[in-house]
């Protein structure tokens, strides 16, 4: 049975091993299980309302959005936020920071996934490294720029093989927060944003105040809004330092963790 609330309950879903994980047979799922998609149309069936609240950019997510009845998004860990077809919140790298931050990757030779809202690129001075070819399919930067893409962007991805450079860069570890997501990726995110501050910018634009808000997550990139929200869930599969901030840790993505905490606290 639903919970009772004097006005709906508002869930934030993280992607990326909340909502979707790696199988090790079969590769990256797309799309909820059949039993947390289930839950989560469940969940807003009952007069709730369901978010999207994911590092990834809003190119990323749309057969998520089709999978399940979300209304709205906070994506690239809070920059830009969508709330039906609002945006409602945005925010960029500014310009002469990434101008600067271009240069200091080149400097230092990092590898990078460049992530925003109009187009996600490779930053690589090697097109054939195994970064690059993990990312196959997507664009290079000199590329985008050549045919005029927007320069709008909202976070820098990389791997283990650019860690240590990274880490060793007084210019990029000033300028950006620092966060390890897991798998061997970690992100540089702009400071003052975060989840939790997208999550905010989408309440404030709905008709009514939640009764209660809870979050899902698994990584470091999920601190921020598991902190500040009435309820904090975190996936079996979380590292040990985000588990540390749960209300309740429920089974691991794979198995249809989201689902089980759904049921857990009576709102489907």
């Amino acid at each position: 049975m639903a919970e009772p609330a004097s006005a709906p309950v508002v869930a934030f879903f993280d992607v990326d091993g909340t909502l979707t994980y790696r199988d090790p047979v079969t590769g990256p799922t797309s799309v909820p299980t059949p039993r947390v998609a289930d839950a989560l149309r469940r969940f807003v069936a009952a007069g709730n309302v369901a978010a999207l609240c994911t590092g990834r950019s809003i190119l990323g997510i749309g057969e998520l959005m089709a999978a399940a009845p979300f209304a709205g998004a906070v994506t690239l860990d809070g920059t830009h936020v969508v709330y039906g077809d609002r945006v409602v919140y945005d925010r960029v790298i500014e310009p002469e920071l990434w101008e600067a931050s271009l240069d200091e990757m080149r400097r230092i030779g990092m590898e990078a996934l460049v992530e925003g809202t109009y187009g996600c690129v490779i930053v690589s001075g090697d097109r054939d490294s195994s970064f690059c070819r993990i990312l196959h399919g997507l664009e290079f930067f000199e590329d985008y720029v050549a045919r005029g893409g927007e320069q709008s962007f909202g976070k820098i991805d990389f791997d283990d093989t650019s860690l240590e450079v990274v880490q060793s860069s007084e210019f990029l570890m000033s300028n950006y927060h620092y966060m390890n997501v897991g798998g061997g990726f970690h992100e540089l995110a702009i400071p003052g944003t975060s989840k939790a501050v997208g999550a905010r910018a989408f309440i404030d634009a709905l008709p009514f105040e939640p009764s209660r808000v809870y979050a899902f997550g698994d990584s470091e990139n999920d601190l921020a809004v598991l902190e500040a929200a009435d309820v904090a869930v975190v996936m079996g599969n979380a590292h040990d330092n985000v588990k540390e901030l749960a209300d309740y840790v429920t089974d691991a993505v794979e198995d249809d963790g989201v689902a089980t905490a759904l049921e857990h606290f009576g709102l489907i």
